[in-house]
This record gives C-alpha cells, structure tokens and sequence, in this order.
C-alpha cells in the first residue's frame, strides 16, 4: 500500500513540464540524447538550482531551508564518487565520524541540497541514446507540488478470515486480504520544481 500510494506521487510530480538534460544532450532519446557518461553530479543539480531560484523557488523551510532532491540508488552511486562532494567534506567538513563521508548514505549535500533515495525514482527503461536508460532525479522547491489526504476515506487494510463467506465458501477454505485509500497529488507550480533526466554509471 505505501509503494502504491507513493508511486500514485511520484508518476504525477515527475511529469512535470520543466526539464533539464545531463551534460550535452537535448532531449531525452535520439542522435542528441541522453546516452553514457551523462550521469548526475553536483554540477547538474547546482544548475538544477540556478534555474529554480530564476524562477523565484524557495527552498523548503521544513528540510533545513534546502531544495529537496528525490533519486534514484543508481544515481546516488555516481553523487557518491563525486569528486567535488568528495573533497568538500574532506577538506572542509567535520572531522572524524560525524563526516558524512562515512555514512551509509548521505542526506545533506553542499550548496544546499536534501538528498532522498528511493527506487521508486522513474526510470524510462531503454528511452535514452543508444537504449541507454533514463533516470529522472527531482529538484523541488517549496510549494512545488501537493496531496491529498481524504479523511472520509482513510487508508485501511480490510481482512476476510475463512468461512466468512458463506455458500460461496462451503468448506471455509477461502479468506481474503486487500486495501483501499484515497489519494491524489497534484503540482501546482511548474516553475518550482525541475526533472533531471541523466544516465547512470550502473547502466
């Protein structure tokens, strides 16, 4: 249920209509683009930030005043041997093991960035130059999108034990299990969120 729920979000906010494209490319498929080697860095999203903050984007006060950066495991293993995030928090971040450089995975990058991973990030399998694959990290800025949570119907899991369906079950061998919510997303300002779509070096 939450994967569904999430996934609910994830395919309205990553449809979104502002669209930056790794290094060189134009478009997300074709002779211009995105193909091997245009992975996501730190330069990408300090461009990604460049254009939110043109478009007036403020970051979200309830993440540490950041812009929120939603990716996938794929791409967060290229942001990891980033060599620029690499020699920031080794030359300039906290010594010893509170330096992020030794967590499992890290959650603030420099320049302003909240990082979440999830593999729930779209990918468009195959979409790219060369049928390389395409995967979309969101930059979003505060009030970029919505949900709703309908409290007339919240999430609930329903469960039928056996021999709870009468005639239709007469030797109580059938029980059930399902659930039900309501839910929505919906974006309501384009121009502060943004889609990077960007190969991986995991292909």
């Amino acid at each position: 249920m939450r994967d569904a729920l999430d996934l609910v979000t994830r395919d309205v906010i990553s449809a979104g209509t502002n669209i930056q494209y790794a290094s060189t490319a134009a478009t997300r498929g074709g002779a211009s683009g995105v193909g091997s080697g245009m992975n996501l860095s730190i330069v990408e999203l300090r461009k990604a930030k460049r254009t939110l903050k043109l478009n007036n984007a403020r970051p979200i006060p309830s993440e540490g005043n950041k812009y929120v950066v939603i990716t996938h495991p794929q791409s967060m293993y290229d942001l990891e041997g980033d060599s620029t995030i690499q020699n920031i928090w080794q030359y300039a971040g906290e010594r010893g093991d509170n330096n992020q450089l030794f967590d499992v995975t890290f959650k603030d990058l420099p320049f302003g960035f909240r990082l979440y991973e999830t593999t729930n990030a779209r990918v468009f399998s195959a979409a790219g130059l060369s049928s390389a694959n395409v995967y979309a990290t969101l930059v979003l800025g505060e009030e970029f999108y919505g949900t709703v949570k309908l409290d007339a119907l919240p999430s609930k899991i329903i469960v039928k034990p056996r021999g709870t369906s009468g005639v239709y079950d007469p030797l109580d061998q059938v029980g059930s299990i399902g659930w039900k919510a309501a839910h929505t997303a919906v974006i309501l300002n384009q121009a502060l969120g943004l889609r990077i779509e960007h190969a991986t070096s995991g292909g």
